[in-house]
């Protein structure tokens, strides 16, 4: 396959979702909170993210195939999603070379936001691609270390919903941390989701020496990282109901608990051999025709929209 639909392909869009929840969540938080929401900004803002990851994504890929982990795991026919060079046909110096293309994109949207509200969206911006970046390339290489997991929890999580709304609210958002606690409930979700390609790939990254979470763990520690990584994702969206950075009604997001663990219950197994029987399950829980973290983030809007216009109580505390 080539052509454009290729690499549209190859960036990998489901994973973009990610990217949206977030900065949707950061802007819509500022209405909500200040009243304060501009389109434009907003529009610029999810070009600039969605860039960014669909070009970290190609980086990624460029290293996983470079290093063989992405060759060893095709073969097991458990592949989660086309591979931008072995499915899609791309040559990888070129998707590497548009992953790049793709991040100063991004940085060029961050350098404009600047401009129209002020420098520290910039230092943001950068710290974000340099997450992303240092994701799979060298010197960090974090996910080679057992670290990539978090730094995609933290980065396309709190990060960004918290650089989303000071984009909508300017300068003072910075001394108003409280959208790093409100996003991170979409961080743990990448998390959950790194874990489970981590999960269907984990004998392709020991042959090459990659540490993710899984190899450092093993899946019975796997099991215990995803119950604690759910209460998390849970606990922040009752501490944020309760402290009023979300409206009290948005705790009808509990109601997903259950369905988060049903998608996540391969992890929750503790065996390879589960893992491997049940990957297409597994699969579900990024690739479904519904995503959680979506319908979560409805909720949180409608939620908003409804508090506000209503005049309902917004905090308990």
């Amino acid at each position: 396959m080539t052509g454009l639909r290729a690499w549209l392909l190859s960036f990998s869009p489901v994973t973009l979702l990610s990217a949206f929840s977030s900065v949707t969540l950061g802007s819509a938080l500022a209405w909500y909170i200040t009243g304060r929401f501009s389109w434009p900004l907003y529009l610029i803002t999810l070009a600039g993210l969605l860039a960014a990851q669909a070009g970290i994504n190609l980086i990624h890929d460029y290293v996983d195939y470079s290093t063989g982990v992405d060759v060893i795991y095709h073969s097991t026919g458990h592949t989660h999603r086309p591979h931008p060079v072995i499915d899609l046909g791309l040559s990888p110096n070129s998707i590497r070379a548009v992953g790049y293309a793709l991040d100063a994109l991004a940085l060029a949207a961050a350098a404009y936001l600047a401009i129209v509200v002020g420098l520290p969206v910039v230092v943001l911006g950068l710290i974000g691609v340099f997450l992303g970046v240092e994701y799979s390339e060298p010197p960090l290489k974090l996910h080679y270390r057992g670290l990539g997991e978090l730094d995609a929890a933290i980065a396309m999580g709190p990060l960004v919903t918290w650089g989303s709304y000071v984009v909508q609210v300017g300068a003072r958002g910075l001394v108003q941390p409280f959208p790093l606690l409100v996003g991170v409930p979409n961080g743990v979700y990448t998390f959950l989701i790194l874990l489970g390609s981590g999960a269907l790939e984990v004998e392709a990254c020991r042959a090459v020496g990659k540490k993710t979470v899984v190899v450092a763990v093993g899946m019975k520690g796997v099991r215990r990282v995803t119950i604690a990584a759910i209460a998390i994702m849970f606990s922040a969206i009752v501490a944020s109901a309760l402290l009023g950075y979300l409206p009290l009604i948005s705790l009808v997001a509990l109601a997903l608990l259950p369905w988060t663990l049903r998608l996540a219950s391969p992890l929750l197994s503790g065996a390879e051999e589960e893992v491997r029987r049940r990957w297409v399950e597994l699969r579900r829980l990024w690739a479904g025709p519904f995503s959680v973290r979506i319908i979560m983030l409805v909720l949180f809007i409608a939620s908003m929209i409804l508090t506000r216009l209503l005049l309902l109580p917004r905090a308990l505390l």
